[in-house]
């Protein structure tokens, strides 16, 4: 396959997270950056005909919701914390709809703004009132792609990290990285940004993060300026 040069700008700090991911997966961020563009050109060819949710719209519910999604104690706790915002959830099949209650239009999957069901599920001790209960062979669906395996080490990790570098290198290991997310802290797929799950899924809330660490998760750190040469326009095809 013939390969083209690109000169590409981006960001510091989505630069700095490309050079540590394509590190803990020994590529170059020239392969890094074919692969994800290869994948996400594949989504939107196969997705054509649909109508998704625009991202900015995503990125505001989060940012208006999350804290009550995060916050809540039960389904009638929640409930009553999303009319203010002029929202209620509607079950559907294995997840849950946001609807906006004025004309009951749908907004879009809990998942889409970081919330499973089944996460919420096991939270709250119980199905949402209404719901079919279907289950995949388990007790609760699985969130996600998190399924028995993943979830147990994420888990693990969780509760072995002992500093935010060290549990963000822990995570880069395994292809994944950290993203706030509303009140939250979001665990993400390194390689296609897909939201997976959040830390209080699997069995750690941020703030039990930030009291053992004793601080905010850090915000990604300036890259050197020797490493701007190699990626700074990624400029080679790796």
């Amino acid at each position: 396959m013939e390969l083209e040069s690109v000169t590409l700008k981006l960001p510091r700090d989505l630069l700095s997270g490309a050079q540590r991911v394509a590190t803990a997966r020994d590529v170059t961020v020239g392969h890094l950056v074919r692969h994800l563009l290869k994948r996400e050109v594949e989504r939107q060819l196969a997705a054509k005909g649909r109508v998704a949710t625009d991202d900015r719209l995503l990125t505001a519910l989060q940012a208006l919701l999350g804290r009550d999604m995060e916050q809540a104690s039960g389904w009638d706790d929640l409930a009553e914390r999303l009319r203010p915002h002029g929202y209620t959830l509607h079950p559907s099949s294995s997840d849950m709809t946001l609807i906006k209650t004025s004309c009951g239009t749908r907004v879009c999957a809990g998942t889409e703004i970081g919330f499973s069901y089944a996460a919420l599920v096991k939270r709250f001790g119980g199905h949402m009132p209404g719901h079919s209960q279907a289950t995949t062979g388990q007790s609760v669906m699985p969130a996600g792609s998190i399924d028995a395996t993943r979830h147990a080490m994420l888990s693990a990790h969780m509760e072995s990290a002992r500093s935010w570098p060290d549990l963000i290198n822990r995570l880069a290991v395994e292809g994944m990285e950290l993203r706030p997310l509303g009140a939250g802290l979001g665990i993400y797929s390194a390689a296609t940004g897909r939201h997976l799950c959040n830390t209080s899924t699997v069995g750690t809330p941020y703030r039990a993060l930030v009291a053992r660490f004793g601080a905010d998760i850090p915000a990604p750190k300036p890259i050197k300026a020797s490493e701007e040469e190699d990626t700074r326009l990624i400029k080679r095809s790796g």
